[in-house]
């Protein structure tokens, strides 16, 4: 991998399993334009998209100078992206639930770069906390409209929850080198503290809609998320479908 050599190794996979998720939920979320339930939906989440793309991008180029190949070329193992951001989630009750534990997990995530010893990663906190202020907005408002409604919605929220919330909790899974990234002061809280304070968001929204739901007790073994899920190689193939045509170009 092409790291910048400014950054510590512990510092750059904890930055590059921040960026794989963006790229991945990015893309997953951008598999609906055209596909959502009515056009002021697609457009929202086009831009949802389009936002998760740009912090993706912002993060890599803390790492490289080739963002595109590094982006899309790797190898699988040299990913570092949690399962939920790879997983399908082929129905909307899916995506949107993954949309809503996702953001209240960067709500987390970019406070705790907040007080980091990288002012540029301090301004691309600022930044990014700002846009998923919108995207946090956008969740709960379908979420608990959906809730709110008839038992058949509620069912499907219930569902979607019960088969993500354990996926959601391998975001948590501390990468090698955690510990020195904190120490570095590149990071202000550990993986488990802020794990610790999305689960009291999550289990907040859930208790004020009304939504039935069972805490899981473990996520997925990502091996410090150095294995990919059984839906990462297709996606992978998908993002690199028009970069293959001819690698070396200029696009």
């Amino acid at each position: 991998m092409m790291i910048q050599s400014a950054l510590s190794p512990a510092a750059a996979e904890y930055l590059l399993a921040f960026a794989d998720d963006e790229q991945m939920i990015g893309s997953r979320h951008a598999s609906w334009i055209g596909l959502g339930p009515f056009l002021e939906e697609d457009l929202a989440f086009c831009s949802i998209a389009q936002d998760e793309l740009g912090h993706a991008i912002a993060l890599y180029e803390f790492l490289t100078d080739e963002i595109d190949t590094f982006a899309l070329m790797r190898a699988p193992e040299d990913y570092r992206s949690a399962w939920l951001c790879e997983w399908p989630c082929q129905q909307w009750n899916q995506s949107l639930v993954r949309h809503w534990l996702y953001d209240r997990a960067e709500e987390q995530r970019w406070a705790a770069f907040a007080g980091s010893s990288m002012e540029p990663l301090v301004m691309l906190a600022a930044r990014a906390e700002r846009e998923e202020g919108f995207h946090r907005e956008h969740a709960e408002m379908f979420l608990s409209r959906i809730a709110d409604g008839d038992d058949q919605g509620r069912a499907k929220i219930e569902a979607a929850v019960a088969e993500l919330l354990p996926l959601s909790l391998g975001l948590w899974e501390p990468v090698a080198g955690e510990g020195e990234a904190i120490a570095e002061g590149l990071v202000t809280s550990s993986s488990a503290e802020l794990g610790a304070a999305w689960e009291t968001a999550i289990r907040s929204d859930l208790d004020r809609w009304g939504v039935r739901y069972s805490w899981p007790t473990s996520g997925p073994e990502q091996s410090s998320r150095r294995v990919r899920s059984t839906h990462f190689n297709a996606l992978h193939a998908a993002l690199q479908e028009v970069i293959s045509i001819d690698p070396s170009a200029t696009w």
